[in-house]
């Protein structure tokens, strides 16, 4: 599951002074070198319906993908499964939604709109499991791993949610982790859980991060000094953990910053962009090898997102969305890169700008290929 929610996950903070003085670190890009070898990539597009939009919000560990393709239906949009040189195939819901994670099983989860209710969904050889409320209210199923387990959050009384975790047609409520709500957002091959806690600081309503180990055991990540709010979105199959940290969340992402926190029990918080960069930083996943994929925008009087690759292991920040086998193959920006899998294969959306004119969001596929080439870091 994607941070593509991330404003509605930041929405109910409020706006106050900055909360924590935590210590923590700034990721610094080392210049690039001969000795560096970066990687290519075989770039595809996954397709559109009926010429619509398109975006891969997950890969599974075997590269399939799933996200959402819009066309003419009701609702604009549905949640749909991509797979390099096929067409989409849409989940046909209700209503609008989106799929948010799948795994080498081909089952997919997401939400989709029912009445004027989110409900999320398992869908597994064309059939759809609701997660429902324990009240009949909203519900979203945010990640699944190979084992089947998913993870999200549903409505507890009205506003209030609790983290959830599904397996076997069996949802257990995993509290509110201290917090007023809380909301699961990723789970690893392990079982750990990644997610947030709501809770009042000086007054005021703010969003802290949540490993919940597969072994009980939960960790509290506070955001740095002059944010409010810290969410992750992913974690990996080895505790790591990657999101983004906000001050004021009306504002975000242009006063977003992507971090990463390394190790099973690290706490310790590393932004990946340092202040002033630029308008925001957006970080969407990571894998095992600690690279860790989202965006940035410029800092243009209309800015735009620039899809990024942070290698931490290597210290190198790397352009994708100015990547060259990108550009050559009829690729205008690939703008948000939205999850990588542990072969480093990444999906998200990017723009085509035809001869014709006009601009088509589509979803991409990039597959690492070996080289020994520069980066693209700007």
């Amino acid at each position: 599951m994607k941070p593509y929610f991330l404003a509605a996950l930041l929405a109910a903070a409020s706006i106050f002074k900055p909360a924590f003085a935590e210590d923590g670190e700034t990721f610094v890009p080392q210049p690039a070198s001969a000795q560096f070898q970066a990687t290519q990539y075989q770039v595809y597009s996954l397709g559109s319906v009926e010429g619509g939009e398109s975006f891969a919000r997950a890969v599974s560990s075997d590269g399939k993908a799933a996200g959402y393709v819009s066309f003419n239906i009701i609702g604009g949009k549905r949640p749909a499964i991509f797979e390099r040189g096929k067409a989409p195939v849409p989940i046909f819901t209700d209503g609008r939604g989106e799929a948010t994670g799948i795994n080498r099983l081909r089952e997919v989860v997401g939400w989709y709109v029912q009445g004027a209710s989110r409900q999320g969904f398992i869908w597994k050889n064309n059939a759809i499991t609701t997660i429902l409320s324990p009240i009949g209210g909203q519900s979203h199923a945010a990640a699944i791993n190979n084992s089947s387990v998913v993870v999200g959050w549903y409505e507890v009384s009205p506003g209030i949610t609790h983290a959830f975790r599904h397996q076997n047609g069996v949802t257990t409520d995993l509290g509110n982790w201290g917090g007023r709500s809380s909301q699961a957002t990723a789970i690893n091959a392990n079982g750990d859980i990644a997610g947030f806690r709501e809770i009042q600081v000086n007054g005021q309503w703010v969003k802290q991060g949540v490993r919940l180990k597969a072994t009980g055991t939960r960790q509290i990540i506070k955001p740095l000094a002059g944010f409010d709010n810290l969410v992750p979105t992913e974690i990996n199959d080895t505790g790591d953990l990657a999101g983004s940290m906000s001050l004021n969340a009306s504002e975000f992402p242009f006063d977003a910053a992507a971090f990463i926190v390394k190790g099973a029990s690290g706490t310790t918080v590393t932004r990946l962009t340092p202040a002033g960069c630029c308008f925001g930083s957006v970080g969407y996943s990571l894998n095992s090898s600690r690279k860790v994929v989202g965006y940035r925008f410029d800092r243009l009087a209309d800015p735009s997102e620039l899809g990024r690759l942070w290698d931490v292991t290597a210290a190198q920040e790397i352009s994708l969305y100015t990547l060259p086998e990108a550009l050559a193959a009829g690729w205008w920006r690939l703008s948000e890169p939205s999850d990588i899998n542990n072969n480093g294969v990444i999906v998200g959306q990017g723009a085509i700008r035809p001869a014709s004119g006009g601009q088509l969001m589509r979803a991409f596929m990039l597959v690492p290929i070996p080289a020994l080439t520069s980066p693209t870091a700007q």
